[in-house]
């Protein structure tokens, strides 16, 4: 017999001791782990056997097993060695669980006051495993998107973007596991999911899985996989033909939509309307919506509140920038798609030196591979540091808005999504300017583009904060001192 953590499992008398040590074990995990991991984690798991020194803890599937082996093996072990005053090893066995029950989803007309403005859950709830077969693999065919127009449009997917290929750190691990279960349990897991966090830190890799994880599962499903401006200018081309009912036909009648650069809605009242509706009734009809962006929801300026609202039924999960030991993963990842044979300290480098973003790690290795190409040589540490002198420390490198954006945040301690506001006040106003000034300092970008950056102001507003800025650093030493140093950090002189 097992016994589940917080049941109201009274235990035999063939079983008084199993079920003391048992409730004293869980117990004591509610104080070593948070809530939100106990709640996560551990709510399905149960103490099948314990006895000799030895606990066997039961799990749902084979992915949570290897999930607690990896994460979690430390803290039971002690858990458990607390309760039984000695050491105990543990072992991860599936058991066969109860049917879920499940509930319907709330009416989308309701859940607003119900979902909490708080930060999304940090462990995403485990999922059943799966065998993925290689893109290249000749049995494998991808299914087109099969709209109701007139012409169906193939669904064109990267064959390195799977799950396989994707490199799971502490800095996106959340993601990956919410996609997974996403791809696996659609309609069930996480509707909506929204993936947020810079350019190239790897959101469209994972949209990609999804698709290509959904077709394999449920190849009879339709889908459809577009960046948000297609879906504005499809929307805007219906309108011009006042044809919006075969466009509501396309888009409302899928199994799965994934939508890239969902933040393109910003400041569109008509195709947020258009938006609206869709998700209103793929929502009802349990399909799953996936969207991605540069930004949470509540960060997208002019995005209107009842889509944000919305965005945040499901699970917002954010991809950061990867730490060393996932820049190296990364790096020996893509090395090994390209059969390239790449030395430790040459990774270890690479990885040292290019740390924004997995996009240019990609870029970075590519350049090895070409120099290597030409030059005849093996790669080795020399190599690298001659294929990328140009993006070393202190030497030229292009320097983008987020660059500057992300800095001013950090700094200043404001949230960006205050900073692309309408908000006034000196402590939002101040930095929005700063910024503005560095961007034109440190970047090729023009006034209007700095403006459109900021929720779509003028050029005027931005020369005017510009010239501001300018006017103080002129007059304050100090002042003039810090903005050189912010220079200096972004790269720029």
């Amino acid at each position: 017999m097992t016994i589940a953590p917080d049941s109201s499992h009274e235990p035999q008398p063939n079983e008084p001791e199993l079920g003391r040590k048992a409730n004293a074990f869980f117990d004591t995990l509610k104080r070593k782990v948070s809530r939100q991991q106990y709640a996560t984690w551990f709510q399905r798991t149960s103490v099948v056997s314990w006895a000799r020194g030895e606990l066997k803890v039961g799990v749902p599937n084979r992915f949570y097993q290897e999930w607690m082996q990896r994460h979690f093996l430390g803290i039971v072990a002690e858990a458990a060695g607390d309760v039984e005053h000695s050491p105990v090893r543990v072992a991860f066995c599936v058991v066969d669980q109860p049917a879920e029950s499940g509930s319907a989803a709330p009416p989308p007309e309701q859940p607003a006051e119900t979902v909490s403005e708080g930060p999304a859950p940090t462990t995403p709830p485990p999922v059943a495993p799966t065998t993925m077969a290689s893109a290249n693999d000749p049995a494998y065919q991808p299914t087109p998107f099969v709209g109701s127009g007139a012409q169906d449009i193939p669904l064109r997917l990267n064959d390195h973007y799977t799950f396989e290929n994707f490199v799971m750190g502490p800095s996106n691990s959340v993601a990956y596991a919410a996609a997974m279960a996403v791809a696996q349990k659609p309609g069930r897991a996480y509707n909506p999911l929204f993936i947020h966090g810079a350019v190239g830190l790897g959101k469209t890799h994972l949209l990609h899985a999804i698709c290509r994880d959904f077709l394999r599962r449920s190849p009879q499903d339709r889908i459809c996989f577009l960046s948000c401006e297609e879906f504005t200018n499809e929307f805007v081309q219906a309108l011009g033909r006042k044809d919006l009912q075969r466009f509501r036909d396309r888009f409302r009648t899928v199994n799965l939509l994934v939508i890239d650069d969902i933040h393109f809605l910003e400041g569109k009242e008509r195709t947020q309307e258009e938006f609206f509706h869709t998700f209103n009734q793929l929502y009802r009809g349990n399909q799953q919506i996936v969207v991605s962006s540069d930004a949470a929801p509540s960060e997208i300026p002019t995005l209107e509140e009842r889509l944000v609202s919305r965005f945040q039924w499901g699970l917002v999960t954010k991809l950061e920038q990867p730490e060393m030991e996932t820049r190296m993963a990364i790096i020996r990842r893509k090395a090994e798609l390209q059969h390239m044979a790449v030395p430790n300290d040459a990774v270890e480098y690479i990885a040292d030196t290019i740390r924004n973003n997995i996009r240019e790690l990609e870029g970075a290795l590519l350049s090895v591979q070409a120099h290597a190409r030409v030059t005849g040589e093996r790669v080795t540490l020399a190599l690298v540091k001659e294929a990328l002198a140009g993006t070393l420390p202190g030497t030229r490198k292009v320097i983008t808005l987020d660059d500057v954006v992300g800095m001013i945040c950090e700094h200043y301690q404001v949230r960006i999504g205050d900073l692309r506001s309408k908000k006034r006040g000196r402590s939002v106003s101040e930095p929005r300017q700063v910024a503005m000034y560095l961007m034109r300092r440190v970047t090729k970008h023009s006034l209007d583009d700095v403006g459109g950056f900021f929720g779509g102001r003028d050029h005027s507003t931005v020369l005017y904060a510009v010239r501001k800025v300018q006017k103080r650093v002129d007059e304050d030493p100090a002042f003039s001192a810090l903005m050189d140093r912010m220079a200096d950090r972004l790269g720029g002189r």
